[in-house]
């Protein structure tokens, strides 16, 4: 390992003190790869392999004391509970962000291309009991963007992302929901939102998108268990669909790329 790897390696015991397991694999000449995460307790195992340069993980803000630019706005931070995270970034300059923060949490992100950002986050500080939550997100390609928002309950998020420039922004803060995205393709921009109660089942949602430059916002609110299952093949296509028991709140429109 060279010097950037040895000062990585001592930084992320440093900074993961109690956990479980940790593995690093470093390697890249265009920047340092940096990981940098804060761990507070229980039976969690990380597993951190990155490959090539400047990619970034993040977490422990100091600023004056240098580890500041490992983030994807600093998450890191993980807190309690049986958690399991493995993230595997292999392309140059990557971004990634998270704070999980209880309960039986799984996080598994592969990245493969180059200029990738993924940050996740489950919770906040009017939610602290998270439950169940399970997370699987992998992109192969580069330059694209998923930004997840996860709190409550019993939530599950699977993404999956071939091909370049695509941006999905989810927001799932519904009881029990359900989310399953399959995008293979450039250029295409997903909205997802799934909030409030929902039924015995919860809010459900599938898309599985095939093609180029599509915008698609899809909102599932209200009371009642809803369920959206989207298939579109080709490109340029605009879908904008919202449902609820009752008025939607804040509704969104999907924009043509």
């Amino acid at each position: 390992m060279n010097n950037k790897g040895m000062i990585l390696g001592l930084a992320t015991v440093l900074s993961m003190l109690a956990t479980g397991v940790w593995a690093q694999t470093v390697s890249g000449s265009t920047g340092p790869n940096n990981v940098y995460i804060e761990q507070v307790g229980n039976t969690n195992t990380i597993t951190i392999e990155q490959v090539g340069g400047t990619n970034a993980v993040g977490g422990t803000n100091v600023t004056g004391g240098q580890l500041d630019p490992a983030s994807s706005s600093n998450y890191g931070t993980i807190t309690g509970s049986s958690n399991t995270v493995s993230m595997t970034q292999t392309g140059t300059g990557n971004v990634a962000g998270y704070n999980i923060r209880g309960n039986n949490n799984q996080y598994t992100s592969t990245v493969t291309g180059n200029t990738n950002k993924t940050t996740l986050s489950i919770g906040d500080a009017n939610n602290a009991v998270n439950l169940r939550s399970n997370i699987t997100e992998t992109v192969t390609g580069d330059t694209n963007t998923l930004a997840t928002a996860v709190i409550g309950n019993d939530v599950n998020s699977t993404i999956a992302v071939t091909g370049n420039t695509n941006t999905i922004n989810s927001e799932l803060k519904s009881t029990n929901g359900t989310s399953n995205i399959s995008i293979s393709g450039g250029n295409n921009k997903l909205d997802i939102q799934q909030t409030d109660g929902a039924g015995i089942n919860g809010h459900m949602l599938t898309q599985a998108i095939v093609g180029d430059a599509n915008a698609i916002v899809t909102q599932q609110q209200g009371s009642n268990d809803t369920t959206v299952n989207i298939s579109t093949i080709g490109s340029n296509n605009t879908v904008t669909i919202r449902t609820s028991s009752s008025s939607i709140s804040n509704p969104q429109t999907a924009v043509p790329r």
